[in-house]
C-alpha cells in the first residue's frame, strides 16, 4: 500500500531529475530521457498493474511538465510498455545489446510520432530538428540505458528486501 502512496512522488522526482540533468549536462538542447528507460523496464520487469501505472504516471508527469500535446507522452509511454511486455517473452534481458537495440526502436518510435503529430497539430515542420536534437537524444538514451536498467533492478531489489522477483510478472 505504501508503494502506491509514494509512486507519484518518486515518479515526479524522476521527472525533476531527468530535466536537471538535461539542463546541465546538454543545456536544455538534447533530453536525457530516463523515464523513456523505465517505462521499457517496467515493461519488461513489472506486472500490468504496476507497470502500466508508472507508464501512465510518468506520461501524464511529462505532459503536464513539458507542455507538449496533451496526452502525447502519456499515450506513448503506455504503448510503449505494452509492446515491452509483449517483447519481454522474446528478448533475452541477460544481453545488453537486445536491451540497447529495444530502447532505440521505442526511441525512434517516440521520434517517428512526434514528428508526425507536430505538422497536424501545431502546423510547425520539426523536420530539421531531427538529425540535430532528435538522433543525439536517442543515441544517450541507448548508451545510458542498460546502466539504468541494471539501476532500476537494484532499486526494485532494496525495496523488496534483497529479491526482485515478487515484482515480476509470472
Amino acid at each position: 500500500m505504501i508503494y502506491y502512496l509514494f509512486l507519484p512522488l518518486f515518479l515526479l522526482l524522476l521527472i525533476v531529475l531527468q530535466n536537471i540533468l538535461s539542463n546541465i549536462l546538454f543545456f536544455g538542447i538534447i533530453g536525457v530521457e530516463i523515464s523513456l528507460i523505465l517505462v521499457i523496464y517496467a515493461g519488461f520487469h513489472l506486472d500490468v498493474i504496476r507497470g502500466g501505472m508508472i507508464s501512465f504516471l510518468l506520461g501524464f508527469f511529462l505532459d503536464c511538465v513539458t507542455g507538449s500535446i496533451s496526452g502525447y507522452h502519456t499515450f506513448i509511454y503506455v504503448l510503449i510498455f505494452i509492446v515491452s511486455m509483449i517483447a519481454s517473452s522474446r528478448i533475452s534481458l541477460d544481453k545488453v545489446s537486445l536491451i540497447m537495440i529495444f530502447t532505440a526502436i521505442c526511441a525512434i518510435f517516440k521520434t517517428v510520432i512526434i514528428s508526425v503529430l507536430y505538422p497536424l497539430i501545431y502546423a510547425i515542420d520539426i523536420s530539421s530538428q531531427i538529425l540535430r536534437v532528435y538522433l543525439p537524444q536517442t543515441l544517450v538514451v541507448v548508451l545510458i540505458s542498460p546502466v539504468f536498467f541494471h539501476m532500476f533492478y537494484r532499486i526494485e531489489a532494496s525495496l523488496n528486501g534483497g529479491n526482485a522477483k515478487q515484482f515480476e510478472r509470472s
